[in-house]
């Protein structure tokens, strides 16, 4: 008998990333969201709630906001349905405690639980072409379900044990993001100066040692037209992820001064009102 997927969570990154699952895995797929439009955009087979997915699946897939999501989910509507033998794989960025304690709690029921977050835009998720860092208690965990998350990413790396993946992911955030500012920075300087336009700018910057992901796509396609859209990675998924990390540091005894400084400037980014727009919208905090 073939394995059953399952996959709640259907937003930006998740709707696109089930799609290429029901596309490429080979074998049923059941779906749940809480959007009718987007679990009708998926392609699956339609459950009518998290509860009858995880009735249904032997590979349950997860795509949430954050943290609290996914230990709701997890707890109250997997779990009291957990059959021995099943795998929970969580693909949304959560914290590295929350990520070991669901791994232990699942554990108690013989169910695996891996933390697998993603990496990339959203138009790597519609792609196929994410990154995914995983944390899994051993390598036949992570064989089970390397095949399937290939089917998103062509990039998939075991890290470690539980929580592993959720690290790697938190600190990719923390660069990506400290990045975007300091290129916010540059691009807002140059631009008070008048002596540089920003294409020019930006076509040095990336000839020279700045080059860098960051500045290809979230300068060139964000900060430079200074557009920042909904529908992408907002502020306040980004302000998420920075608390995730800074609360990670505050428990290693660690302070994380730039790490503490974009957390404040996308405090008031979205203290401002730009809370669903694209991380890069926190260039308009530093104009101002």
């Amino acid at each position: 008998m073939s394995t059953r997927l399952g996959f709640i969570g259907l937003g930006v990154m998740g709707g696109p990333m089930c799609r290429n699952l029901v596309r490429r895995a080979g074998v049923p797929v059941t779906a749940f969201d809480v959007n009718a439009q987007a679990l009708e955009a998926a392609g699956a087979e339609r459950a009518a709630s998290a509860a009858e997915v995880a009735e249904r699946a032997d590979v349950v897939f997860l795509s949430l906001p954050g943290g609290p999501q996914v230990e709701d989910v997890v707890l109250n509507e997997l779990l009291p349905h957990a059959r021995p033998g099943q795998t929970v794989v969580d693909l949304s960025t959560s914290p590295v405690q929350l990520a070991q304690r669901l791994a232990a709690t699942l554990a108690e029921q013989d169910v695996l639980f891996l933390d697998a977050p993603v990496a990339r835009t959203r138009q790597a998720a519609v792609d196929g072409t994410l990154s995914i860092t995983v944390g899994a208690p051993d390598a036949a965990a992570f064989d089970r379900v390397e095949p399937y998350l290939r089917c998103m990413a062509t990039e998939v790396r075991h890290c470690g044990p539980p929580g592993a993946g959720a690290l790697v992911k938190l600190v990719n955030n923390l660069v990506v993001f400290e990045t975007v500012v300091a290129l916010a920075e540059a691009v807002t300087l140059a631009r008070r100066t008048g002596l540089v336009g920003d294409e020019t700018l930006f076509d040095a910057l990336a000839a020279g040692s700045a080059a860098s992901f960051a500045l290809d796509n979230h300068g060139r396609k964000a900060l430079l037209p200074d557009t920042h859209p909904r529908g992408a990675f907002p502020a306040s998924y980004m302000r998420k992820d920075i608390g995730y990390a800074l609360d990670l540091a505050e428990q290693a005894g660690l302070r994380l001064p730039a790490a503490l400084l974009a957390h404040e400037l996308l405090d008031a980014a979205c203290g401002a009102g730009h809370e669903e727009e694209y991380h890069t919208v926190v260039v308009r905090v530093i104009d101002q």
